[in-house]
């Protein structure tokens, strides 16, 4: 039985497989980071003359909802959630949160030992590796992504973009979530 948090989230949490599906829509600027269909930290690095870093915000266990276990194909209901900034001259741009199932996890324990190392790079180098569809979400204040986001913002936002892709290793799934910070826009 799922918890009345996990509940309410859904409530306000809406992923979807296009950008149209927003009113009012993403401004042109968040489309376009939200659209990418290469690397996150390539096209940072070009915004940032080079000055791109990646800092880890945390690793640990946690419990999938059963929505992300579905998407995952995750036989358990836990996973490997590690979060992280990518920075742009020292400030934070993107917050990224990949959920790796512990089954996925047993198969590629490297994966949780990235260090500093952006995830991103070390799958476009796998070779076979799948990719799911782009998913897009409009967060706002009262959803957890938001507010893991923002950790070290004070003065909250009305909303933030996100947007979401399943990765497959050998047929072993991993979700990877990107959250496009204030920023990233400025």
């Amino acid at each position: 039985m799922q918890s009345a948090a996990i509940q309410d989230e859904r409530k306000l949490l809406r992923w979807s497989g296009s950008l149209h599906d927003f009113t009012p829509p993403a401004v042109p600027a968040a489309a376009a980071w939200l659209a990418e269909p290469g690397l996150l930290t390539e096209r940072l690095r070009a915004c940032c003359d080079g000055r791109q870093g990646l800092a880890v915000v945390s690793e640990r266990e946690a419990p999938l909802a059963a929505a992300e276990s579905a998407l995952l194909q995750a036989p358990g209901s836990a996973a490997f959630v590690r979060e992280i900034e990518l920075t742009c001259d020292g400030r934070p741009w993107v917050f990224a949160q990949s959920l790796i199932p512990l089954a996925t996890l047993a198969r590629h324990g490297w994966l949780s030992t990235l260090g500093d190392t952006a995830l991103g790079e070390r799958l476009a180098a796998l070779p076979g590796l799948e990719r799911g569809p782009l998913e897009f979400a409009r967060l706002t204040p009262g959803v957890a992504l938001f507010h893991r986001a923002l950790r070290q913002g004070a003065d909250l936002p009305a909303e933030l973009w996100a947007r979401r892709s399943w990765f497959a290793i050998d047929g072993a799934r991993l979700l990877v979530q990107e959250v496009f910070l204030p920023e990233a826009f400025e």
